[in-house]
């Protein structure tokens, strides 16, 4: 079966009638702003008992939506609902599972527009970042479509015996999805696709920070014909709702996307065995990280310098691969960092709305605004300030911070930030500068600059991420990347190895000559 989105690309927003059709979408969507959010269960709106609001980051006195905020009643509600459909959805035929998500894909792409203006007013994205998030996730669930439909068990004889042995997957269940808020549509449409694929029925609960695109883009399952319960839409910003969703005896899996403090947690009550429960429960957690960038004095310096910039700021760095670090090897420090802070000063002058597609602007929440500015104000104490981050309201906008000669033991130095904050340090050789980049944490993604051929078999054998992108930005989706566990042919035998090990992806912008 061929993808049929493999040759999906984003929008051209340079085309003056694509502008004119996204305007639309715009005033459509602002015309639907303040509306009720109900909880999603068993196909059924749940009468809202306590709400809170989700406001427009560019203008935090516009109410995207009231959401409804659930509580540990619903937890069983939604749990049981869940469990409910399991049962039937796990009988359906994997080729009409690859065709529901499908026609999510075909539901998604006929709202393209409208999807990317409500990540405009309740996320913040501006137009390009949110079309590369649909694009992103297309591409993925259709990925999952294409290898359901030609997944078949796997058959193999033991040479010494006439045993033979035939292996498939199945379904486990009823599961719980928690997703962020930095990709509100791909995460919770990824993650349910995942789950739902494979016969089992799902909860998500998407961020409390921009649910309402969340809650927009999960509707591409009603519009594809899902069947009542096999995914249910919960919001809420209790812990304890949460918890009550985690630790419900009939959970099989949980999946989770956030912050360390978060993930933790979530393990821990997954981890723990509740009464009436059967089965442990499967945990799967991507966390934060402090993605970092190497930057040698044979690499291509204006190229790296546009690539920085865009890893750094994009999307007011609000990811979890966002460049974070910035170290600098020998010489190449001063040329750099006076190219990048031109770099940045043209690229966060276009300032504003999402809605109006400035290429810089708010983050999305007065929390995060505040912690970026908590962390800007101490920075001086351990380096030096280059930019300290101007701020100018109503919304939750500042300026790019960039601080210079970090100390790699600092707070700066070590904790996430997630935002438009830049920490420079300095190596005096290459191992030192790969040392830095993977004690700054358990990086989603590095990247480094180099078109030196020893210099980039050092960087591939020695850095430690999960993917490594050579002479590109530290950001980008990758879908249809298999471990060598899962390839087919490659029977998985009870004692899993790749259990044990976790595939790094490594994506070369460029060639690099080999190492004579």
């Amino acid at each position: 079966m061929a993808r049929p989105y493999r040759d999906l690309v984003p929008l051209d927003l340079s085309n003056i009638e694509e502008q004119a059709r996204l305007r639309a979408a715009v005033e459509a969507v602002r015309s639907q702003l303040g509306r009720s959010y109900p909880l999603q269960i068993g196909g059924v709106p749940l009468p809202v008992r306590g709400v809170f609001m989700s406001t427009d980051p560019s203008d935090p006195q516009s109410v995207v939506g009231e959401v409804a905020s659930g509580a540990a009643s619903d937890a069983e509600t939604a749990v049981t609902a869940a469990a409910r459909a399991a049962q039937n959805w796990s009988q359906v035929a994997p080729e009409e599972r690859a065709a529901l998500l499908l026609r999510v894909c075909d539901a998604l792409l006929r709202r393209r527009r409208e999807l990317i203006a409500w990540m405009a007013f309740d996320a913040g994205k501006n137009f390009a970042e949110a079309d590369a998030e649909l694009v992103e996730a297309v591409h993925h669930i259709s990925w999952i479509a294409e290898r359901l439909m030609t997944a078949r068990p796997v058959r193999w004889a033991s040479v010494e015996s006439d045993v033979v042995v035939e292996a498939a997957d199945s379904a486990v269940g009823a599961g719980i999805a928690l997703s962020p808020f930095s990709f509100p549509a791909a995460l919770p449409l990824g993650i349910a696709a995942a789950a739902i694929s494979m016969g089992n029925a799902v909860v998500v609960k998407p961020s409390k920070v921009a649910p309402v695109a969340a809650h927009q883009a999960l509707l591409a399952f009603d519009d594809a014909g899902l069947p009542p319960g096999v995914m249910n839409v919960v919001t809420g910003d209790d812990p304890a709702f949460r918890e009550a969703l985690v630790r419900h005896p009939a959970v099989r899996f949980c999946s989770f996307v956030g912050s360390r403090s978060g993930g933790a947690a979530v393990e821990a009550a997954a981890s723990s065995w509740s009464a009436g429960q059967e089965h442990p429960r499967r945990f799967v957690a991507r966390t934060d990280g402090k993605a970092a960038t190497i930057v040698t004095a044979s690499a291509d310096i204006p190229w790296a310098v546009h690539e920085v910039v865009r890893s750094a700021f994009s999307y007011q760095g609000q990811k979890c691969t966002s460049t974070a670090h910035l170290i600098l090897l020998g010489a190449v420090h001063d040329e750099f960092l006076d190219r990048l802070l031109k770099a940045i000063d043209t690229y966060a002058s276009d300032r504003g709305p999402a809605w109006e597609n400035h290429r810089y602007g708010p983050l999305v929440s007065a929390a995060a605004l505040a912690r970026v500015r908590g962390y800007a104000s101490r920075a001086a104490r351990d380096a030096a300030v280059l930019r300290p981050g101007d701020a100018e309201g109503p919304g939750h906008f500042i300026g790019p911070v960039v601080v210079d000669d970090v100390p790699s033991d600092s707070r700066i130095g070590r904790e996430e930030i997630f935002g438009p904050f830049l920490s420079v340090m300095r190596a005096g050789t290459l191992s030192r500068a790969v040392e830095l980049a993977t004690g700054a944490g358990t990086a989603p993604a590095a990247a480094a600059f180099t078109r030196d051929a020893r210099e980039a078999q050092y960087i591939r054998e020695h850095l430690q991420a999960r993917v490594l992108y050579l002479n590109g930005a530290s950001t980008g989706p990758l879908a249809g990347v298999r471990s060598p566990a899962g390839e087919e042919g490659n029977p998985r035998e009870p004692d899993d190895p790749s259990a044990y090990y976790e595939t790094r992806t490594i994506v070369e912008r460029y060639a690099i000559p080999d190492v004579e």
